[in-house]
């Protein structure tokens, strides 16, 4: 793989990361965790396809289909997992009450 493969892959991962910033919204800290989320992803589809040798839409040497695929599916379940934690102000008054 080309270092120009790696950096096309690294940006549609990083316009993923964003857009989903953007529609769940948060400070600079959530984009940073969000696009780290994508491209973790978005490799790790990619070498998972690699692996199970399933080629549905193909980007030149990368696996761009199963790689958004994993992509959101680790976005969504680490913004889920990073929002379990986050309790809103009227459950912490209960808890101390």
């Amino acid at each position: 793989m080309t270092f120009a493969a790696i950096l096309l892959g690294t940006v549609i991962a990083l316009i993923l990361g964003s857009a989903f910033h953007f529609w769940k919204g948060g400070g600079l800290k959530w984009l940073i965790v969000f696009n780290l989320f994508s491209v973790i992803g978005f490799w790790g589809g990619h070498i998972l396809s690699n692996i199970l040798k399933i080629k549905i839409i193909s980007l030149g040497p990368i696996n761009v289909g199963p790689a958004i695929i994993v992509s959101l599916i680790v976005l969504l379940g680490g913004y889920w997992l990073s929002m379990a934690s986050v309790e809103s102000p009227s459950e912490k008054d209960k808890k101390h009450n």
